[in-house]
């Protein structure tokens, strides 16, 4: 059965004050992914109207960079003092190191298990100087880190590695770091995307994702590259702007990714490089994977990175990659707690 890419048009009218109140039209694009059916509005020509608010104070970046240089705890200066360490059973070492990156417990946990991975000794770092050596290392930290929760606690095989690049996208450290979460409990997203491959190749005796590539790839509407098994496209139902996501052909899950490390990491440097062209400081990537050390033919791991609104005040995000590509909303209080504070308010 061919994937459908479905669509409806709509417009939208009014008397624009632009055009001496004469009437106007803007054209509404209601479009569906092709294997979860979620929807997504495009408003096609608006890019223009919302480039002021991709756009970042460079002088305000600068003064990010600057003053969190002296106190920064993923710094190799204060890394070693100010970074806890994980417990005996993950690492008798108490932190894992691949090339610059270094691995360590998340101070601040957002999961059962949570690491943080400090991908470079640079405390700046520019988007278009983001290297495939950097993710390649980071990623190996990453996988070795799960593999070790794994050997531990076997039932936390629902793992995600994520990264919040400045404010706008939810990070609290300026210093370039991503982080590594894994559960006995799945997340939202990657497990919608299973599941739903998994109908589709029950339905048609084939994988969603195969398909896929060789629909985008005849078309080449969307499709961008491939670099070794990975292919590179822009979604037809994109989560966010600029979107742009990986498939990893014949790769279901985190621990089968090590051959694919570099086509992944030097795809990724290539849309950061775009990204740092047209003005983007901020982004969130996620990588959508298959539960650890299970192998699954109807199902790929996928990379998905959007870019987010520029830095242009000292403000953080209230949402991450948690909420915005993971599809797990997170609170910071028991709604129990919430619901004691507000009962006065009821009276």
């Amino acid at each position: 059965m061919p994937i459908r890419f479905e669509a409806v048009t709509r417009e939208a009218s009014l008397l624009s004050p632009f055009k001496n109140f004469e009437l106007a039209t803007q054209t509404i694009e209601h479009r569906r992914d092709p294997l979860t059916g979620r929807s997504v509005i495009v408003l096609g020509g608006r890019m223009d109207y919302v480039k002021r608010f991709i756009e970042s104070d460079e002088n305000l970046i600068e003064d990010l960079a600057s003053s969190t240089l002296s106190d920064c705890p993923f710094c190799a200066s204060s890394l070693r003092s100010k970074a806890p360490k994980f417990v005996p059973e993950i690492s008798t070492e108490g932190r894992i190191q691949v090339g610059e990156a270094v691995c360590f417990p998340s101070l601040f946990a957002h999961e059962d298990f949570n690491a943080i991975v400090v991908a470079t000794k640079s405390h700046k770092l520019p988007l278009n100087e983001m290297s495939p050596t950097m993710f390649v290392d980071a990623f190996k930290a990453c996988i070795e880190y799960f593999e070790r929760v794994h050997t531990m606690t076997p039932a936390a095989k629902y793992d995600a590695i994520v990264m919040n690049f400045y404010p706008p996208a939810g990070s609290t450290v300026a210093h370039p770091h991503i982080q590594a979460l894994a559960s006995d409990l799945p997340f939202r997203a990657p497990t919608e995307l299973l599941e739903a491959s998994k109908s589709y190749f029950q339905r048609n005796g084939s994988s969603y994702w195969t398909e896929l590539i060789h629909t985008e790839e005849r078309l080449q509407d969307r499709y961008l590259a491939k670099t070794g098994k990975v292919h590179w496209l822009t979604p037809f139902a994109p989560m966010g702007l600029n979107e742009v996501d990986a498939i990893v052909s014949g790769v279901s899950s985190l621990d089968r990714l090590a051959e694919n490390l570099l086509s992944l990491s030097e795809g990724l440097a290539r849309v950061l490089r775009f990204y740092y062209d047209t003005g983007v400081r901020s982004f969130n990537f996620a990588i959508n994977s298959g539960p650890f050390g299970e192998a699954h033919d109807y199902f790929d791991l996928g990379l998905r990175i959007v870019s987010r609104y520029g830095y242009k005040s000292k403000f953080v995000s209230d949402a991450w990659a948690l909420q915005y590509l993971l599809g797990d909303q997170e609170v910071y209080e028991a709604p129990e707690e919430t619901c004691t504070k507000l009962k006065k308010y009821f009276e």
